[in-house]
């Protein structure tokens, strides 16, 4: 570990960012934090967390501040750790992570950006600033995308928000992905809304310690996300959302970010996936491209077998695939 020092803040922004992360999805952080730092990004990442600090933040410098453990990752950005007291999924726990966020440590910020730390950026910040200043920012799911604004399912959710004293749904025929959410202050209700949602599934009988729930027919199969798309609903404030390629997950002009779902890069075996008929996906790929600098998790010889398995894999994938 590097000698600790007192570190000048990063100058002034409105802007902050925030993840949660347990268990090996630090291999997954570490590629997060290395996209934002080729982005252009600059101020704090607030990393909320179960276990213990991810091995490579040897590799960084730490800065005397405050009860967080915070490091220096570039001149222009800072990763502060907040070890969190919560049983639940963590992915249940992210509105509540981002409303401590904006009433404690990110107090000064205009702007609060969620994201998964399996999600990978491809576009420059610039972009994201550009689209923080439009409402809530929000992506589109693949599964399920088309989701009409009179679906079963909506009326179920409304009549469950009905009793919780919510009323006059916005029309919204798009299912839109949990792993992403960038908030203005001002809009702030939204996230107090995705909160009391999750928590509706909690009183419910739902088990907030797991993700899904029985199948589709239940309200809340996926607690976070149809609690999010519920919250959606019912807010009153302005959105600007991505289509599926916004995340990745079909090609398109508007493709900004990679969001690894389903099997992650980092565990088992690229090549035995790709022999089974699942190659890489292009998440998986562009993963690899971002876990050299200025975080390592890997050795050099180490990436380089890695990259070298996912090209051969992605080369099976030309002549045998599931997908």
């Amino acid at each position: 570990m590097k000698e600790h020092r007192e570190s000048t803040p990063p100058s002034v922004r409105d802007t902050a960012i925030c993840t949660l992360f347990e268990g090996d999805y630090h291999l997954g952080l570490a590629a997060f934090v290395n996209s934002l730092v080729r982005a252009g990004y600059g101020g704090t990442v607030w990393a909320g967390y179960r276990g213990t600090l991810p091995p490579w933040i040897s590799q960084l410098e730490r800065v005397e501040k405050g009860h967080a453990d915070e490091f220096q990752v570039t001149d222009q950005i800072r990763i502060a750790f907040l070890k969190l007291d919560t049983s639940i999924l963590l992915s249940n726990y992210k509105p509540e992570f981002m409303l401590n966020l904006l009433a404690n440590e990110a107090r000064d910020c205009k702007y609060l950006w969620y994201f998964d730390s399996d999600i990978f950026l491809q576009a420059s910040w610039s972009f994201f600033a550009d689209w923080q200043s439009h409402g809530i920012a929000l992506c589109q799911e693949i599964v399920d995308n088309i989701f009409p604004a009179d679906a079963p399912l909506r009326q179920q959710w409304m009549k469950l928000a009905a009793g919780i004293g919510l009323r006059d749904p916005r029309p919204v025929n798009h299912l839109h992905n949990g792993g992403m959410v960038g908030i203005p202050r001002e809009h702030v209700e939204f996230l107090e809304k995705w909160k009391r949602l999750i928590n509706l599934a909690g009183s419910m009988g739902y088990d907030l310690r797991y993700m899904a729930h029985g199948s589709r027919e239940m309200p809340f199969n996926m607690s976070d996300q149809d609690a999010l798309n519920i919250a959606i609903m019912y807010t009153k404030s302005p959105l600007s959302t991505l289509g599926p390629q916004g995340m990745g997950f079909i090609f398109g002009a508007s493709m900004m970010m990679y969001h690894t779902v389903g099997e992650k890069p980092w565990r088992g075996s690229i090549l035995l996936r790709a022999l089974r008929g699942m190659p890489p996906t292009g998440a998986m790929k562009f993963y690899f491209t971002m876990v050299d600098a200025p975080i390592r998790v890997y050795s050099p010889l180490r990436l380089r077998a890695k990259r070298m398995a996912c090209s051969i894999a992605a080369f099976i994938g030309r002549f045998y695939s599931r997908r």
